[in-house]
Order: C-alpha cells, then structure tokens, then sequence
C-alpha cells in the first residue's frame, strides 16, 4: 500500500514526506517536478499539474491514503480558483474511484476570517479569495462519501524564504502595522507535519476537522519583540496606520503587480492586523496531540537555522 502526497516538494510537504519515511512508508509524490533530495531517497515521483485530471490519475496506483496539500497561497494568482478548488475536485474524484480508505486535506484557518477564538464548529467567515477557495475545497471534501481528516493551519512558521524575508525585515526594524495589540496564531511547521501524520492510521480522526496552533497566542507586537531579542536587534518605535499601509499596499501594488514586496502586499498586511486566535482542545481531547512549539521557540530554531546558514 503506497501513501500519495500531492504538493510533496512544498514547504510542508516534504517535511511530511521525511517523516513518513522516517517511519518506512511507501511514498509517491505528485508535484510539477522532481525534489533531488527527496529523489536520493528513493522517493518515487508522478509529475504533472493538479488541475490535469489524467497527469494526476497515475500518482494513485495502489495509494490508499491519500494527503491533499498541494494549492496555491497567493490571492492574486489568477489561477488561485483553478488550482485549489478543481484540483481538490480532481483529487476527491479519484480518491472514489480508486477505492482510497483517508483523504487527509490540508485547509486553512484562513477559512475563519478575522477571530478571536475559533473552534472547528466556528462559521466560515473568509476575508480573502484564499480562504474562499479553501472554504469550497473544503465543502467538496466533506461532501464527497470519501473517509476524510481535514486540518486546518494558519501561517505556519518555519526555515523558508518567506520567514527569512520576515525576519531580514525586523532586523532592519520594519515598523510595527497598527496598535500591535491584535492576537494570531502561528504553527510550526514541525507540529502540523506531526498530526497529519498522526490522523493516518487513527480511526477517531475520521470525518473530522483539526485546528493546529503554537500552544500560546502572543500580540503581534509580543510576537515581533521576540523575535527582536532572538535577532538581537532593537524593536522599532514607529508605528504605521494600518490604514496607511493599505493605501501603500494599494500604490504598490498597482505599480509593480506581482512583484510587489512580502510587507506590502494587502494580504499579508491583513493577517497582521487582525485577532486570529484558535482552539487546538479538540486536537488534545480526541487525538492526544499537544504541540511541542510555542511562538518563541520556534522563531528561536528559524532564526539559529539561518544564522548558522550564514544567511541572516
């Protein structure tokens, strides 16, 4: 019996994948080309685009658990909807055809909006076309007759050029979007690799939704303190409106379109601004899972990891 992971190259994705393997899974990964790493593993790979039905029918020989992570992040993407919502579709389809006994799909808490406590009962309340697509992707899953585990994640944290892009930012003391006293979560991506593995095999996790967090929810400006101390940098003392920050996202964006910088494009700015906290107590309650990582050591393992890459 072999395990598909589509978007296994990813960021989370081949986290996953190594523990899979760690644990002597066979793995196929569907994905667009070839991780050399991964390859050196023996890894086999199907190559090929999520919204080709017939490129991804060839990844689901003799799969009988299936992990859906592949997707676009990028509310901008003009094939966002495309890729995300058809390519579940896809992959829910074939998951029927071919008998698969788990589909393990990685959502988002982008699904929830802008909350203070969500649980996975909380209503969907998505404030970008992101989390618009997950919200579809997940009514497919849910709705297909397919045994399910849906997790759901917001910004995870971890050794990628994103977070190396955020913190080179603090280190040059980007100011601070708004009062800073708004509350979000993180996820490290070690935590979220850990449960989706663990839903594998664990019958209660069957047609189910998982929240996965850090175990505190620091402010932002708590979270941006950290991480100062960590770089061994001051924080910085200015704060901008966020009202002016959009206004320059705006401009920004209409100047240079898709290579507007990370700190200024609109969705980023949103997830900084706003509360967005959620409960991982069913995690704990049904599954016995507790997140290892807390916000500050994981900036801590991202920042010695760069660092002692010379590259921060």
């Amino acid at each position: 019996m072999s395990i598909l992971v589509t978007g296994g190259t990813g960021f989370l994705g081949k986290r996953l994948v190594e523990m899979l393997l760690e644990k002597n899974e066979d793995i196929i990964i569907f994905a667009r080309k070839e991780d050399p790493e991964l390859v050196r593993k023996k890894v086999k790979f199907v190559l090929g685009d999520i919204r080709n039905k017939d490129d991804l029918e060839k990844g689901f020989s003799n799969a009988k658990i299936v992990y859906h992570l592949a997707a676009s992040i990028d509310s901008d993407d003009p094939n966002l909807h495309d890729i995300n919502v058809n390519g579940t579709r896809n992959v829910v389809e074939l998951c029927k055809r071919n008998n698969v006994k788990r589909l393990i799909f990685m959502s988002s808490s982008a699904t929830l909006g802008s909350v203070k406590f969500a649980t996975e009962a909380s209503p969907y309340a998505p404030k970008s076309k992101y989390g618009q697509t997950k919200v579809e992707s997940e009514k497919i899953v849910m709705n297909s007759g397919v045994p399910y585990t849906i997790i759901r994640a917001p910004i995870l944290m971890g050794n990628n050029d994103i977070w190396l892009k955020i913190l080179k930012a603090a280190k040059k003391r980007f100011p601070i979007i708004g009062s800073g006293e708004n509350k979000f979560h993180n996820a490290y991506v070690d935590d979220v690799a850990d449960l989706l593995v663990l839903v594998k095999d664990n019958k209660k996790a069957e047609n189910e939704i998982f929240h996965i967090a850090t175990k505190d929810v620091p402010t932002y400006e708590e979270t941006y303190r950290m991480m100062a101390e960590e770089l061994g940098t001051q924080m910085p003392k200015i704060h901008i409106p966020a009202f002016a920050m959009r206004l320059l996202s705006s401009i920004a964006t209409f100047l240079l379109g898709s290579k507007t910088p990370l700190t200024l494009r609109k969705d980023n700015i949103g997830r900084l601004i706003t509360d967005r906290t959620f409960s991982i107590e069913k995690a704990k309650a049904i599954l016995n899972f507790v997140p290892k990582y807390d916000t500050r050591t994981a900036l801590k393992e991202m920042i010695d990891y760069f660092k002692e890459k010379d590259m921060l």
